[in-house]
């Protein structure tokens, strides 16, 4: 567009930096507001454009909505031959369409996703504004989780059609919303039009669009439902407030872990699985036709406005995220994410070729995942479980008459000692000193048992992005049971398969004597391992003690374990809702 160029100032205010899209003669531009000192979003386009005086009423009106659901328009005008909305900065944020190339969303953080947009543009079209050209690049998702829809009423005032009718436009933005929907879910875009960047979902024989379930795993019945109805037979909600009461409830917060798996493949493994013995696994068989569906057949780059797929190389090998305590068919394929190898050794990924060989071994036991559990053992038989209950009665039966036998030697000794002492503090002294019968003692006194000051707490997430809320982390000792430390929330209980476990590390300033741990957990019930350790990772680690269950609980040891730091590893999550799956902690107390 002339007049338009990097370094260009707009207003005498907003200094252009970095073009985002150009498109139809408007373009979008990462400018600096020179009188704030921040970065904003701007949109140009020539100040005598047909719709141009549209589009800056429309961008007026939105900037009278007051919903963070909403990119906010900043300021509007024009300079010279061009024209401008300033928006907040939304660059940092992904969309759904970005977020695709990597996976599949999963089911509830769509769930979210979409009932908050619903919710936002609810609150526009109260304004009498709608959005009309709704795509995946337009529904964002903020570092910290928050959804924001950009875009609303502007980009369609700049293409004439923000002169539809009221009930048409609200509908238009419900069918919008539910394809995203389906393109969160699947990973494609249902059409007909074509969403840059973003597969295009072929239909069936009879022209309809194969519901989410036909296509993948994991999809809830209501929003398989959803979807059909919508698209296939025009029905369902009406406006975007009808959608977002449907919907409901959605997490608060933002849904970690992998998405469904394509069910072609699903069924290609499982036909594998049968046929070949337990011990053997079989990854990526072209003989099975299966078709990795993973971040390796994402698009490798793309630009928001245009974009095209790039299916991964057939002679890549293939990554396989394999997790601790998840379930072994329920592996992820992709890239594994980086991980500090000092940090932890519960998680462990393998490369392996695309094929693997019936005749090639893999039957070698693994190590345990973890410091003193088993992984991966088969179960006794009957007549192996009968000899170990018997040989465990035997040494019962055997401790309890040397019991008895000891007792009767000590009263026996009692009975057999000088009587005709006069008791009395001065007497006692001087046999403990220089009696015939004083016993010399043969170990230290043991220190009275009592609390250890935590000098600090944080997160400990090495296998993540190293802050599972560590800003909540302080509220795990400060003796309130109405503050709580959290983590995220995921899709599973065994943290959406992306890693095998999260917790929180205390210091306790320096070595201690711990013998106990108390943990109170809020919620359903979750397991959890304690570990006490001069450094700051599981590698090396002693067991103070497992948990199981809610509520407060306590992980001890016989004998103390010296450690600065002690870790508490959760292994297993609790279920807080239908696939939301979290821990809450309240409190930690640490005991010699």
């Amino acid at each position: 567009m002339e007049g338009i160029s990097r370094g260009v100032t707009l207003g005498g205010r907003y200094e252009l930096g970095r073009a985002l899209s150009s498109r139809d003669d408007v373009e979008q531009w990462i400018a600096t507001d020179s009188t704030l000192g921040r970065e904003v979003t701007v949109t140009c386009f020539a100040a005598d454009h047909p719709h141009g005086a549209a589009a800056l009423d429309s961008a007026r009106r939105v900037a009278g909505v007051e919903d963070h659901r909403l990119v906010r328009v900043l300021d509007v005008g024009s300079d010279e031959d061009v024209s401008y909305v300033v928006e907040e900065a939304v660059h940092h944020a992904s969309s759904v369409a970005a977020l695709l190339r990597e996976d599949n969303l999963p089911s509830e953080e769509v769930r979210r996703v979409i009932g908050e947009a619903a919710s936002g543009l609810e609150a526009a079209r109260a304004r009498g504004l709608h959005h009309l050209i709704l795509s995946p690049h337009h529904v964002l998702r903020a570092r910290d989780g928050s959804i924001q829809v950009s875009g609303v009423a502007i980009g369609a005032a700049l293409e004439g059609r923000d002169d539809e009718q009221a009930s048409n436009a609200s509908r238009d933005d419900v069918v919008a919303l539910v394809k995203v929907a389906y393109a969160g879910l699947t990973g494609q875009w249902p059409g007909p039009d074509e969403a840059p960047g973003v597969p295009t979902a072929e239909r069936r024989a009879d022209g309809l669009l194969p519901g989410p379930a036909e296509l993948v795993t994991g999809v809830p019945g209501d929003l398989d439902t959803l979807c059909r109805t919508t698209l296939n037979d025009d029905e369902g909600p009406l406006t975007p407030g009808e959608l977002a009461r449907q919907l409901s409830p959605w997490s608060s917060e933002q849904v970690f872990g992998a998405g469904g798996r394509d069910q072609a493949e699903q069924r290609s493994a499982s036909a594998a699985q049968q046929s070949r013995p337990a011990a053997k696994v079989a990854v990526g068989s072209a003989a099975a036709g299966a078709t990795v569906t993973g971040a390796g057949s994402r698009a490798a780059s793309y630009g928001e406005e245009q974009a095209s797929g790039v299916s991964a190389r057939e002679d890549e090998p293939t990554m396989v995220r394999a997790f601790a305590g998840a379930d072994p068919d329920a592996t992820a394929v992709g890239r594994p994410p980086a991980l500090d190898h000092d940090a932890t050794t519960t998680y462990r990924p393998m490369s392996v070729p695309a094929r693997i060989d019936e005749d090639d071994d893999y039957d070698d036991e693994l190590e345990p995942p973890l410091p003193m559990l088993s992984y991966g053992r088969e179960e006794p038989d009957r007549d192996s479980s009968r000899l170990a209950l018997g040989i465990v009665a035997g040494v019962v039966v055997l401790a309890l008459v040397l019991g008895f036998l000891g007792l009767r030697s000590l009263f026996s000794s009692d009975s057999n000692e000088d009587t005709t002492a006069q008791p009395g503090p001065s007497v006692s002294a001087s046999a403990s000193a220089t009696g015939p019968t004083a016993r010399p003692s043969t170990s230290a006194p043991t220190p009275a048992a009592g609390p250890i000051a935590v000098q600090s707490v944080s997160s400990f997430d090495p296998e993540g992005g190293g802050n599972e809320k560590d800003e909540l982390a302080r509220f795990a000792i400060d003796g309130k049971p109405d503050t709580k430390w959290r983590t995220y929330i995921y899709t599973s209980d065994t943290f959406g398969r992306m890693k095998s476990g999260v917790g929180l590390m205390l210091d306790l300033g320096s070595a201690k004597d711990v013998r106990s741990v108390a943990v109170s957990i809020d919620g359903a019930p979750s397991n959890l391992t304690v570990y006490v350790t001069d450094v700051k990772r599981l590698r090396g680690a002693k067991t103070l003690g497992t948990i199981s269950g809610s509520g407060e609980q306590t992980a001890a040891a016989s004998q103390p374990i010296k450690g600065r730091y002690v870790i508490v590893w959760i292994t297993k999550l609790s279920q807080e809702q239908r696939s939301a799956f979290r821990d809450q902690i309240a409190e930690i107390k640490v005991s010699s």
